[in-house]
């Protein structure tokens, strides 16, 4: 007579956390609507801040405004850093030593960082002599702060 025994080495564990892994993600960018507000100097502007941002990552070339991809080129110019951080949280996740949604947070916080960084380092190209008179400033991208602050993330697990 042949006994077979069925010695379950944490397989089941690591199924279940790969079936919560498949559905789960992260989102980074200016995820919120809000209104843009105005700061002292700035013009009146009837965008939302979604749209600031989008004019900015995308240009409005009718408008006389340069693409300056905050988002994109700073996901590209970060992917070797974003994919150690991805694979760093992967493998914690799967040894069990991090819930899912941790990691994934933990990811959204340092996407979001290095974009804002991207910021604060400067884009170009560089503003229109009009843009620094108004904004007292020759860096693109930064008048009150706004549109940096407002990216941030979303764990959709």
């Amino acid at each position: 007579m042949t006994t077979v025994r069925d010695t379950d080495k944490g397989a089941r564990a690591l199924a279940a956390r790969l079936h919560r892994v498949a559905g789960s993600r992260v989102k980074v960018g200016v995820l919120d609507d809000a209104p843009k507000e105005e700061g002292e100097g700035a013009s009146s502007s009837p965008l939302s801040l979604l749209e600031v941002a989008s004019v900015h990552e995308f240009g409005a070339p009718a408008a006389g405004i340069p693409a300056r991809s905050f988002i994109r080129a700073g996901v590209d110019e970060n992917l070797p850093e974003i994919r150690r951080v991805q694979h760093a949280l992967a493998v914690q996740v799967m040894r069990g030593a991090v819930e899912l949604p941790v990691a994934l947070d933990r990811l959204g916080a340092k996407v979001t960082a290095l974009l804002q960084n991207r910021i604060a380092r400067g884009i170009g190209p560089e503003n229109a002599p009009s843009t620094i008179a108004r904004k007292g400033s020759s860096k693109p991208l930064v008048d009150t702060g706004q549109l940096k602050a407002s990216i941030t993330w979303k764990v959709e697990a």
